[in-house]
């Protein structure tokens, strides 16, 4: 699949965001705030999981130049194992989300929103950032800046009803 499909992919992966969060606009109905979070969750896992892609391939690549040719291992074993430590940093972002029902829904919001931009800033320090084509680049950028603002549109509306309530 091009590179192509998986960017438009990605931007068709934004209508829940955009459709729950103005319809929750219009009609506060409890169960768009629950689709939203729901959702919010499922892709945020989604994003985390996909990051783990990057020290997976730098393993791979390790043993097969290993055997080919052992002169930039240093290099490469430093790779993987800041790869590998950001991967780990992937998973505290998803860690807490089962607290979700325990603490505020205003609280999981700005938690998911917060997350969504800690993925990215992991992802452009992974080593295949830069091997990565801008138009993906560039769609990470804007599809984290979109769910970002829906999670802060969602937190202020709910916090706004709470203010009138």
């Amino acid at each position: 699949m091009p590179s192509t499909h998986h960017v438009n992919l990605s931007y068709l992966g934004l209508l829940p965001f955009l459709t729950l969060t103005g319809g929750y606009f219009f009609s506060e109905a409890p169960w768009i705030l629950q689709a939203f979070v729901i959702y919010s969750v499922s892709i945020l896992s989604f994003v985390a999981g996909s990051l783990w892609q990057a020290p997976l391939n730098i393993q791979t690549k390790q043993g097969k130049n290993h055997q080919q040719n052992n002169a930039n291992s240093l290099d490469e074993s430093i790779a993987r194992s800041q790869s590998v430590t950001q991967a780990w940093l992937v998973v505290l972002v998803t860690l807490p989300l089962p607290l979700g029902v325990i603490v505020s829904i205003e609280f999981s919001l700005l938690w998911l929103a917060g997350s969504f931009v800690w993925l990215l800033l992991l992802q452009k320090r992974l080593p295949n950032w830069a091997l990565l084509s801008k138009e993906y680049q560039q769609m990470r950028a804007k599809i984290t800046s979109v769910v970002l603002v829906c999670h802060l549109l969602m937190w202020a509306q709910l916090s706004h009803l709470g203010a009138v309530a």
